[in-house]
């Protein structure tokens, strides 16, 4: 499947799309709420300035992919893995990342206000201004996190 695939797709109420590969696809500034991306492979895939609020990538593959600015606010990536994304100025309020492997990804500016990073892996992240104003931080592994003028009241 390419991203022409999927938005015409998704434009026809097709919004499962578990599983699927989409290595590298273009899609940013689409606008996917609720689209579900369950263990689906998108490793390299452009998602800048896209509208994900809501979405699920319970189990999916983004290594290396571009989130930055994207809106993924009430999205599900728990168990997601996101090895050096780039999630620069992402909203992703009350977003589970739950077990979530973000080693290396860079959050600068992220606003992951009551988002839940329980014991996801934060190892080398970049998560300078991030504001994790009562984030679920607990067990999150930050062994070389750079946390310079992050917003960290009342986070657990």
């Amino acid at each position: 499947m390419n991203a022409a695939e999927l938005l015409a797709q998704y434009q026809a109420g097709i919004k499962d799309f578990s599983g699927t590969n989409l290595v590298g696809a273009m899609l940013e500034d689409v606008d996917l709420p609720q689209v579900v991306f369950s263990q689906a492979i998108l490793t390299e895939t452009n998602f800048t300035r896209a509208n994900l609020t809501g979405a699920n990538f319970n189990l999916a593959l983004l290594d290396l992919s571009n989130l930055s600015e994207a809106i993924l606010t009430g999205a599900n990536l728990k168990s997601a893995v996101l090895k050096s994304a780039l999630l620069y100025k992402v909203a992703s309020g009350k977003t589970q990342f739950l077990d979530a492997d973000l080693a290396g990804a860079i959050l600068k500016r992220a606003f992951l206000r009551e988002s839940n990073l329980k014991r996801a892996n934060l190892t080398s992240a970049d998560l300078s201004q991030a504001n994790l104003i009562d984030a679920d931080l607990s067990q999150a592994n930050l062994m070389g996190a750079n946390l310079n003028r992050a917003f960290l009241h009342q986070f657990r």
